[in-house]
């Protein structure tokens, strides 16, 4: 069992890293709806096209084939794209040039050149605007949006996505509309808020079926099952799954088909079905072979070595797990290098092999700094470019300024002119005087500007840094983690398991405040629902209760310093741990509770309860006899807090606190300052 528990979490972190992916399916349809290959209309196309004239008829045919390819060929697809937009050029044909670009953008897309598709659709969209093509400019804007969805900029994603979604509603067309709702969906989905992007998801679903495009419908049932998958919904996801696998089925989409078998073997294997598991990924990986689809091999390769490694059948699984690394190092598939090491450990560890487990868990180490380091340069290549380009625009504006000083000299050198005769030394002294003072004071506005763009530089650094601190931080408890999992392996007293658990919750709570640090645009601001939301969940998830337990978070406050989270999330762990371990015995469903806000004058406070069984009437964790609850009161007095029991049913508690906000005044006064500098 202690195997099938870890084996359930590992299985949804693979799933997260592929349903990244597959979520962004449609996201690329509301300019160019995929299609699957109909091969009679292929060759149709393919006999008009040898009798037709180089004309824009032409180029829509050779448009239209690019199309048909584009699900199963997708070289055949970028060839035919080509020669459409060689063809546009020499005819001079604006719509047909934009339609080959936004083409070309999405090809681009998914091979995962996302520079190049981004410039494909800044044409498209340039062009779009120049012939007047307001579906056009919508379906250059959504697929801008999905380029920035993939590259994780999410707040240029959903700006593009509403920008389209403007122009769909202006032209009133519902099924673009429907399908923007879906792409708005997938934000809220890689911002972890699963009830709003399944909110977005349904109401796409809704708008579309009115069309009956049963090729999107699949791709947003699809995204229906993932969210149902996340929110431990399995019975649900697979309905939608099985829904979406039958209308790519009809339509014949078979790289649609390898995504809802990999997604359905997923699903299975976090039911512990592993046989089904098995027979769906391997579905999958016979379609992704026949259409050379490296990138899904990955998916369902490692899905599968999974299985066979937490079933026990290692040789299976080591054959998988090693054609996952080479071809992610033939294809330069960083990410899943990295975490097929991870996955290598963890079968070595299983099988008792602790150097091997050990090598391999260095090498994921290794690997993930190595990412980090490549993301934090090209953060700093970005920074300095932004910096380049603000540094121009502010010279621009200096030789503006100064030109208008010229002009404005000019002015007043005509009147010392015509004044010459009467007030010649006073208007020399004058213009002596001018001259020194504009002088004195460029030089302070120069002096001042070079102040504020070094305080703003060395901003930017600290803000790296930090993001790179907070991250090691977070490798090394997770080190720490999987070293007292290795331990684990050393003894059978199930005590002592007990005891390794509750410390690697400990860690993971440590870890994941770590995270959210270093994920934060800025380092000031976390989200603080979404950090207890989280560590709620992987305690549901660990003691195996996510299915029966209702969780309800409600966080009033916007921010708390990192000395107080780090107790508070510890103090959480504690409580929230106490309540699924006793609250819940015999019964088959239950709510848990955690509400934090703010009272005033410095004061918090944080609501922490459960309607499971209750406590003895007379319980007092001063008087308890447990490392848990010596913690709550030891972690209570750091934050400057007192708990009390509240009179509800169940067991609930208050903790009113004050926390660690003003143990750094010198850091407050330095930030009242920082704007006077601006």
């Amino acid at each position: 069992m202690r195997l099938s528990k870890f084996y359930r979490m590992n299985t949804m972190q693979i799933v997260k890293g592929r349903f990244a992916i597959l979520l962004l399916i449609v996201v690329m349809g509301a300019n160019l709806q995929s299609t699957a290959q109909d091969q009679p209309k292929i060759d149709s196309l393919f006999q008009i096209l040898r009798t037709s004239k180089q004309d824009t008829a032409k180029v829509m045919l050779l448009y239209q084939l690019s199309r048909e390819f584009f699900n199963n060929d997708i070289d055949k697809a970028e060839k035919y794209s080509n020669r459409a937009l060689f063809l546009s050029e020499k005819l001079g044909y604006k719509r047909g040039i934009a339609l080959s670009y936004n083409n070309l953008g999405i090809i681009n897309y998914y091979k995962a050149i996302y520079n190049v598709a981004l410039s494909y659709h800044d044409r498209s969209l340039e062009l779009m605007t120049e012939i007047g093509d307001k579906r056009g400019m919508a379906g250059s804007h959504n697929n801008k949006g999905a380029v920035y969805t993939q590259t994780g900029d999410y707040s240029l994603a959903i700006k593009e996505y509403l920008s389209s979604l403007r122009i769909l509603q202006e032209i009133d067309d519902k099924e673009g509309m429907g399908k923007s709702y879906n792409n708005i969906g997938l934000i809220y989905y890689y911002q972890g808020n699963y009830g709003q992007a399944k909110s977005y998801y349904q109401r796409a679903l809704k708008i579309l079926a009115e069309f009956n495009n049963e090729a999107v419908s699949a791709d947003i049932l699809n995204n229906l099952g993932i969210i149902s998958y996340e929110l431990g919904e399995y019975d649900e996801s697979l309905d939608y799954h099985f829904k979406s696998l039958k209308n790519r089925e009809k339509i014949g989409n078979q790289r649609g088909l390898a995504t809802s078998f990999t997604n359905i073997g997923d699903v299975y294997a976090a039911e512990e079905a592993f046989a089904k598991a098995l027979e769906f990924q391997q579905k999958a990986l016979v379609i992704q072979e026949e259409l050379g689809d490296k990138k899904g091999m990955l998916s369902s390769l490692t899905g599968i070595g999974n299985v066979h490694s937490v079933t026990g059948n290692s040789e299976e699984a080591l054959k998988y797990l090693e054609d996952v690394i080479q071809i992610s190092e033939d294809i330069g598939a960083k990410k899943e290098l990295r975490d097929a090491y991870d996955d290598l450990s963890e079968l070595y560890q299983r099988t008792g092999d602790f150097q091997k487990a050990l090598e391999y868990k260095a090498q994921y180490a290794r690997m993930k700094d190595t990412l980090f380091s490549e993301q934090t340069e090209e953060m700093a290549s970005n920074l300095e470019a932004k910096f380049e380009n603000e540094q121009k625009g502010k010279e621009i504006e200096i030789l503006k300024r100064e030109n208008d000083i010229q002009e404005l000299q000019l002015g007043r050198n005509r009147i010392l002119i015509i004044s010459f005769t009467i007030g010649l030394v006073l208007a020399l002294i004058s213009v002596v005087i001018y001259a020194r003072i504009n002088r004195e004071r460029q030089m302070a506005l120069e002096l001042l500007q070079k102040q504020n763009d070094n305080i703003r530089l060395q901003k930017e650094e600290k803000e790296i840094l930090l993001k790179e601190i907070h991250h090691r931080v977070k490798n090394n408890l997770q080190v720490i983690n999987s070293l007292i999992r290795l331990q684990c392996s050393y003894t059978d007293d199930q005590e002592a398991l007990d005891l390794f658990d509750e410390c690697q919750n400990r860690i993971i709570s440590m870890a994941l405040i770590h995270e959210k640090m270093y994920e934060a645009h800025d380092l000031s601001n976390i989200n603080i629902e979404e950090y207890f939301s989280e560590l709620a969940q992987n305690l549901l998830r660990s003691y195996r209760l996510n299915q029966r337990i209702d969780l309800d978070v409600k966080v009033g406050i916007e921010h708390l310093s990192l000395d107080t989270l780090i107790p508070l999330g510890l103090l959480l762990n504690e409580m929230i741990s106490n309540s699924l371990k006793h609250a819940f015995e015999g019964k088959e469903s239950g709510l848990l509770v955690v509400e934090l806000d703010r009272l005033g004058s410095g004061m918090f406070r944080l609501v922490i309860g459960d309607d499971g069984v209750g406590l003895p009437p007379d319980f007092n964790f001063q008087s308890a006899h447990s490392l848990g609850m010596e913690l709550v009161v030891t972690l209570t007095d750091q934050l400057d807090g007192e708990i009390q029991r509240l009179d509800r049913d169940g067991s609930f508690f208050q903790i009113d606190f004050k926390g660690l906000e003003k143990e750094r005044p010198e850091i407050k006064k330095a930030m009242t300052k920082e704007p006077e500098l601006v």
